[in-house]
């Protein structure tokens, strides 16, 4: 089973993990039975419906990344009164940059070496996160997958800031009208022949629904989560049908209209509380290769394409130790490292709002003398309780909600003027 700690947001749904893996798995047949050197002319009718299903793959990561994301942003916000922006780009950027890094400069290193072709540009293209615009020389095969990243990156630079600034955001029913104008207004883009611009607004409706299903009341989520088996076979078929049978340009309007919602329920609805799917979706195997797919999904694509042949899948291995390697010695490493600076920055932020004038730390209590610099020099840890607790196991200061008289020595008690 997937473990959690206790450190982990309450909107956290333990099989995530396994949907990512499934995901990935998606992009990668796409890739390898459609755009790769190895060729199976009995699946040579079927190329279209395993393109679709690639796509509905990187769908599935945006829906999850929406939903993933801003429900730690929503959490923060609910607790604090404010989200700590620079925490939050400062996690960001540990998570995606360095695993992306030392993939571009693996591309140049082949491209050197005369293995492969992708010029600098290209790469710097990709490490900008601008491989969803329309350059003319794009981002090669070994890096246009960045595309995905695009979106992503460029959703999150704008995001927090609209969470903080916008009422309308902050409601799940306004919320999903803003999006169902984005859906109105993608379809039209689309009938109008202006199919660049639609795309760039649908991909973000799949992370805006993602962020929306975050905002939603507490017993919808709960119904969500608690749907019948018939309920949530019936989405998958739906999402089958469509990949399937549809033709082209429906497609492209059904999935922007029908495919966020469906994805949505699929994910968040998996009925893991029956046994015969929660061995699948909570099996620890799965979760941890759903924890690596953010590396496999980045070095699969310079293993398939069309020059490897039946090899591919030999690399497709590889490709998963590598994985597994990095997320090791160089994902978790920089992720703690992110944890710290950002519970650094959050502590900071937390003890420059005090206005109060009692402050109990672990041993002794702190009277108005003692300065908020003074504890903020110690202040490195996280939010863990409603009336503001920095707790760094160390030494724990509480802002109390309510003016504090006499703090007592040792306990963290108050006693309240009569």
């Amino acid at each position: 089973m997937c473990n959690t700690t206790k450190e982990v947001a309450p909107t956290r749904i333990d099989y995530i993990d396994a949907w990512r893996f499934l995901a990935v798995v998606m992009v990668i047949q796409s890739h390898i039975f459609v755009y790769s050197g190895l060729k199976i002319t009995s699946l040579a009718p079927y190329l279209d419906q395993l393109d679709r299903l690639g796509e509905l793959g990187v769908l599935v990561f945006f829906v999850i990344s929406g939903f993933v994301i801003c429900s730690g942003l929503v959490a923060e916000k609910n607790k604090t009164g404010t989200i700590c922006l620079p925490a939050f780009y400062v996690r960001r950027f540990y998570r995606i940059i360095p695993p992306l890094w030392l993939y571009l400069s693996g591309l140049l290193i082949l491209n050197a070496a005369g293995i492969i072709e992708i010029s600098p540009q290209q790469a710097l293209t990709s490490a900008s996160f601008l491989c969803n615009m329309p350059f003319p020389e794009g981002c090669s095969w070994f890096a246009g997958h960045t595309w995905t990243l695009a979106y992503e990156e460029q959703f999150y630079l704008l995001f927090p800031l609209l969470i903080l600034f916008v009422p309308l955001i902050n409601n799940s029913l306004r919320f999903s009208f803003a999006i169902g104008g984005l859906i109105i207004g993608s379809v039209l883009l689309f009938r109008t022949g202006h199919l660049l611009l639609g795309e760039y607004f649908m991909y973000f409706i799949f992370l805006l629904t993602g962020c929306c299903s975050a905002l939603l009341p507490e017993n919808i989520m709960s119904r969500i989560r608690r749907m019948h088996l018939a309920a949530w076979l019936s989405v998958i078929a739906l999402l089958l049908i469509g990949i399937g049978y549809l033709p082209v340009g429906i497609e492209k309007q059904v999935k922007v209209i029908c495919y966020p919602v469906l994805i949505l329920l699929m994910v968040l609805g998996t009925p893991t509380q029956l046994k015969s799917i929660a061995v699948i979706f909570k099996n620890r195997q799965l979760c941890y290769l759903g924890k690596i797919s953010y590396t496999v999904y980045l070095w699969q694509e310079l293993v398939t394409g069309n020059y490897l042949g039946e090899i591919t899948f030999v690399y497709i291995a590889a490709v998963f130790v590598f994985a597994m390697i990095s997320y090791r010695y160089l994902e978790l490493p920089f992720q703690r490292t992110a944890t710290s600076m950002s519970n650094s920055l959050k502590a900071g932020v937390l003890l420059e709002k005090i206005s109060y004038p009692g402050f109990v730390v672990r041993g002794y209590a702190a009277s108005k003398s003692r300065t908020i610099s003074d504890i903020a020099e110690a202040a490195l840890g996280t939010v863990n309780s409603e009336n503001v607790t920095v707790d760094v196991g160390i030494v724990s200061y509480r802002a109390y909600q309510e003016q504090a008289d006499t703090p007592t020595k040792m306990t963290g008690q108050t006693r309240k003027s009569q």
